[in-house]
């Protein structure tokens, strides 16, 4: 199965406009290996038919988005940035929880700080929120953790889950998992004290950074934070955040 030049523009323009992620020439062996699993599943031969599937199917669009989005992460993942949370911040918004890894190292290391916030944690891929809202990783996700912290938080697999282990019920009613697409209109009903959107920017053209992180602030409450990833920059980006160090931004006190 291989993707032609004129099907690889119109599926990197579809999810561009889907979930603004910008594939670039370099891309194509990735979009052709994550593509062939969905033609497997869907029992389509035809790339051309597959796109017409995508564009008239809203769940096969989410089954698709699913498979494209990269998801690599693990607990306390650049866990530097946690040095600016305190007792102040009761509503923590994970703008790209990924499989859950990094919702939950944050409210374990609120817990240690002697605070418990609620924490939204939103992606725009199905089947990462599934493994958030389960809680069981492999042990390999958390091997960097010290062992009171293992002993304290979490549970050891055993039999099936041997090899894994489960983060504890007290932990996962601190947070909610919600599908969420950064293109779209920000949540309604609440503003946040501090919110994450790590290494998602680094997908999306300039245009589309502006677009997000200028939402999020409408969302962020006064003196909040907006954390991004350590490889993102809002440099040569328009936003009214103040700088306070590599990657810790600040929404000043007058809106």
């Amino acid at each position: 199965m291989k993707i032609t030049g004129r099907q690889f523009d119109r599926f990197s323009k579809l999810i561009y406009h889907s979930c603004g992620i910008s594939l670039h020439d370099g891309k194509l062996s990735l979009l052709q290996a994550r593509l062939a699993k969905r033609l497997r599943s869907t029992g389509i031969d035809s790339v051309d038919e597959y796109l017409k599937l995508l564009e008239s199917d809203e769940q096969e669009l989410i089954n698709f988005l699913d498979v494209i989005s990269t998801n690599h992460t693990y607990f306390f993942r650049e866990n530097h940035h946690f040095e600016c949370l305190c007792g102040d911040h009761l509503n923590i918004w994970c703008a790209a929880s990924s499989s859950g890894e990094e919702p939950y190292s944050v409210a374990i290391h609120c817990l240690e700080k002697g605070f418990r916030p609620s924490i939204l944690a939103t992606d725009i891929s199905t089947k990462v929120l599934q493994i958030g809202e389960r809680g069981i990783y492999p042990i390999e996700k958390a091997k960097s953790l010290p062992t009171h912290i293992l002993k304290r938080y979490f549970q050891k697999g055993h039999g099936q889950w041997e090899g894994h282990v489960s983060v504890k019920d007290d932990i996962k009613r601190m947070v909610t998992f919600k599908r969420f697409n950064l293109l779209g209109d920000m949540p309604h009903d609440k503003t946040f004290d501090v919110i994450f959107c790590r290494n998602v920017l680094i997908y999306f053209d300039r245009t589309t950074r502006e677009q997000v992180i200028n939402k999020l602030y409408n969302v962020l409450r006064c003196n909040g934070f907006l954390i991004i990833g350590g490889a993102e920059s809002l440099t040569n980006i328009k936003h009214r955040y103040k700088y306070i160090r590599p990657s810790i931004y600040q929404k000043g006190s007058q809106p």
